[in-house]
């Protein structure tokens, strides 16, 4: 196992609780839904696609996949991407969270974006107050996120980096 899937491994221990790595099928499904939620306002912002790309980067993505989500334009269907996925579906409640996040990558989460959140979190058999309660969750996640690093760096002009 190379070092690159090794560093997948971790993250997906880490943040989902796998033991093994989704199929590059079911990343492109996954990933494809969520540019479709991040073009719920007319454009995916530059932004929410560099957070989609390098999210997929991170967990190991082909240079393939990478390549095609850097082009996609999401005119396809939730019902088209994600048919293709048991795996993307399995993880239904996830891809919630994540679009919540691809989509706040520009700084805020459009309305037309939540829009398409909510017709994907319906399609995959959810109610709406799932959607909510993911927000309430991101926003409280972003907080934590900022005051981490206020604690590690009291004064910010101190970061090597």
């Amino acid at each position: 196992m190379d070092t690159r899937d090794k560093g997948a491994l971790w993250l997906f221990k880490k943040d989902w609780s796998f033991d093994s790595k989704p199929s590059i099928d079911d990343f492109e499904s996954y990933a494809k839904a969520l540019m479709i939620c991040a073009k719920g306002d007319g454009v995916i912002a530059p932004a929410e696609r560099e957070w989609i790309v390098g999210y997929f980067a991170a967990f190991g993505c082909t240079d393939r996949l990478a390549e095609t989500l850097e082009k996609y334009e999401a005119n396809d269907t939730f019902e088209a991407v994600l048919s293709n996925s048991d795996a993307a579906r399995a993880c239904s409640r996830g891809i919630v969270h994540d679009a919540i996040r691809a989509c706040s990558a520009d700084g805020e989460l459009q309305e037309g974006e939540l829009a398409s959140i909510r017709t994907m979190n319906r399609l995959l058999g959810h109610p709406d107050e799932l959607v909510d309660e993911w927000v309430e969750f991101h926003r409280n996640e972003a907080r934590m996120r900022t005051q981490r690093a206020e604690m590690i760096w009291p004064d910010p002009k101190d970061k090597p980096f």
